[in-house]
């Protein structure tokens, strides 16, 4: 009986080591995983747009009616401006020097914007 519970010591003292040094290997590793999002230029058929390389698809002709538009949308603008300086001014009657300058100046980019917009329509 003694030798018994000696060597059911042992065997269960030997059974707790093994126990102790084995243990799943998810336990002993932990890896990290990194999930990088990838990022690629959107394909929308075969000529897709992509507003940085646009102007060297345009043809000249397209180049050329898009300044032009925005030459005569310039002009507009410039004459609605000088329109409107003149009414402002006109209501008391009387120009002050600083009004003066401001519709000498207006003036001027009046006449520059119309010296671009009448670019455009000598070539076409």
């Amino acid at each position: 009986m003694r030798y018994k519970k000696i060597l059911l010591t042992i065997a269960f003292a030997v059974f707790l080591m093994g126990g102790a040094f084995v243990s799943s290997s998810q336990a002993q590793h932990r890896r990290i995983i990194v999930y990088r999002p990838v990022y690629t230029r959107p394909f929308f058929g075969f000529r897709n747009y992509d507003p940085f390389w646009y102007q060297m698809y345009e043809t000249p002709y397209q180049r050329y009616q898009e300044e032009r538009y925005y030459a005569q949308s310039n002009l507009r603008d410039k004459q609605k401006d000088l329109r409107k300086h003149r009414e402002k001014y006109a209501r008391d009657g009387y120009l002050t020097p600083k009004e003066r300058e401001k519709l000498a100046k207006d003036q001027r980019k009046l006449a520059e914007a119309r010296e671009r917009a009448s670019q455009y329509s000598r070539y076409y």
